[in-house]
Parts: structure tokens; sequence; C-alpha cells
């Protein structure tokens, strides 16, 4: 069982990553979707729930923070065919940690109905509700949510962390929250930050890029994208599991870590990164495989410009601050 986060992606991974890897090697391959939080992995320990998916999609921050605390099982490069070649390693330098193995980048972005609004958006008119009255949706997590309430309130892209990083910043981030917060409908899987917009519940939203690119494709509908300041991060498979618990009953082997390092070979395979790119906007992590600017599609952020234009997300602060960052925002979310 493969886990991720729902949406087009899931669909362009079914068709050019799971269905292919089980014609070849004859391995069914059941994909789900959940909800890629961290908790939800401590959940599941703190009930005694046995892990029965071979890899899960994570954001790379939870991903770090989840191996910190033993919910998942360490990645060795060394042994997922094809990962290292002539002696380097395939993947971009940042897409590789001790439990996790880059899926591809995505960004976070000012998602709008055209038919609604005749201009570009910014974060500042995301807070505006006086002269675009309306609810706004966003993601109920404090990842992508407190770097736009920052960036909304005119701190620079430069200096986000740096605010966040201290308690009189993260107090302002709270502050201009304080401010939206009886507009906001939340929303917690790609899908649902689509199904808000389109359904008009919202006027704008934050939205993972390539959920919005497919939703104005095939409902030939009329969304835009605002990719000034929009919210770069890595998506990462890991195996969960506790380490220690591997091997502890030699009569209940664990075959889903060698089966999830077969699929983790299968899927950074060219051909397939390709097949992938040709299916969804997002950026691949296979170096080489990345096509240039014109052939890119004009809604996908691999382009130099958007690339230029997003804050990619500071995987090491969340790794550090998620927790406690987290369990305020849950508190201030249930006020």
């Amino acid at each position: 069982m493969v886990a991720t986060l729902g949406g087009p992606a899931q669909d362009a991974m079914v068709q050019a990553f799971f269905s292919p890897f089980t014609e070849q090697t004859r391995i069914a391959i059941r994909s789900v979707t959940w909800n890629g939080l961290l908790a939800t992995l401590q959940d599941r320990v703190r009930t005694g729930v046995a892990p029965e998916q071979s890899l899960v999609l994570m954001d790379n921050a939870s991903v770090l923070v989840a191996c910190r605390q033993g919910l998942l099982l360490p990645i060795d490069p060394g042994l997922v065919p094809d990962l290292i070649q002539n002696g380097h390693e395939r993947l971009d330098g940042d897409a590789i940690s001790r439990c996790g193995l880059g899926a591809f980048r995505m960004n976070l972005v000012l998602a709008w109905d055209r038919s609604r609004i005749d201009s570009t958006p910014s974060w500042s008119d995301f807070w505006d509700v006086a002269r675009r009255p309306g609810k706004r949706g966003l993601l109920r997590s404090p990842r992508g949510t407190m770097e736009i309430a920052l960036l909304a309130d005119g701190v620079a892209p430069g200096d986000v962390y740096r605010t966040l990083d201290s308690a009189a910043g993260l107090d302002r981030a709270f502050r201009k929250l304080d401010q939206l917060k009886p507009y906001i409908v939340w929303w917690d899987t790609p899908d649902q930050a689509i199904h808000v917009i389109q359904s008009g519940d919202v006027l704008m939203t934050l939205a993972p890029d390539d959920a919005v690119a497919a939703a104005d494709l095939a409902g030939h509908r009329n969304f835009g994208i605002q990719w000034q300041q929009s919210i770069g991060t890595i998506l990462s498979w890991a195996i969960p599991g506790r380490p220690a618990a591997i091997g502890s009953d030699p009569g209940q082997a664990d075959d889903r870590p060698a089966r999830a390092r077969q699929l983790l070979g299968f899927m950074i395979d060219p051909a397939r990164q390709a097949d992938f790119a040709g299916r969804d906007p997002s950026v691949g992590l296979v170096q080489d495989v990345v096509p240039p600017d014109q052939a890119l599609p004009a809604d996908s952020p691999a382009t130099s410009q958007h690339r230029h234009d997003a804050l990619r997300e500071d995987d090491a602060f969340w790794a550090t601050h998620l927790d406690p960052i987290k369990a305020r925002f849950d508190v201030w979310i249930g006020k």
C-alpha cells in the first residue's frame, strides 16, 4: 500500500509509476489518500497500530521530525536500485535525508477564480476583506500559513524565517492571522483546497499549484495562480515504522522496506520521471530530467521565473520548530 496526498498528482503517479511497476514486477500496489500529517503517525504509534503502508508521501520537514522521533525507517541510499550511479546520487542534494527520498517539488500558491476577480491579487489582498469581501481558504497547518501571514504583513521573503524564529515574530504572525480568522475556511487535502474554490465557498485560497492547474483544465475553469511569494516545498517518500521493531519477531518478517526500495528505484528511472512530468506540473528531483523552460507548460513551478518568485520552505526551521508552533496553532484554531 502506498499513501499519497491525493489530488491530480496521485492520478499521475498511478499512471506513471504504480501501474507500470505492477506490470513489470507483478507486485500489486494499492494507492490510498492520507492527510500527510506528522500527528497521524504519532497517533498510530501511540495507539499501537502497525503500519500497513510500504511508502507514505509527506512534506520534507515532517519527514525530518518523524525520523528523529523514530516513526520512520531509515532509507539506505545504497539499497535503492539505481539511486547511485558512478558514485553519485541521482537526486538533488536536498532531496535525500536519513528517512526520506524526495518525490517532487511543489508550490503552495494563491489561487482565485478569474470570473470573480479580474486582477492578480497578492497576499496583502488576501487579507483585505474590506475591499474584497468573502471567505479565504487556508491549509490547516502552521507550515505555509505562518509564512504567508508574515508576507501579508510586509515582511520581506528573505526575513520570514528569521522573524518566525523569534517570540516577537511568531506573535506578529498570529496577530496577523487573528485579523483573518473569522473569514477562514480550513482545508486538509489538495482535493479540499480545490473544492472550496470551485464551490464558491471562498473567494481566494492557498492551494497546491498542480491541483489548481488540473482543476482549471478538467473543469474548464479559469483559475488564476499568483506565483509571486508562493511557498516552494519538497514532498518526500518515507517508510512508516519503528526501527527497533524491525526484526524483533523472527516469525513476522516485515518485507515492506524491500518492496519500498524496489518501488523507489523504479520511480527514479528517467523514463518514468519524464512520464510523470508530462502528466503533472510538479517539479521532479532526478537530476537532468527537468526539461528547459521552453518545453515546460506555463503553469509549471519549474520555470526559472516561478522558481525565482517562490519562497523556498525552510525544512530545517520546521524540523526544529514544528511541534511547538503546531501546538500553539492548534490551540489558536480551537479558540
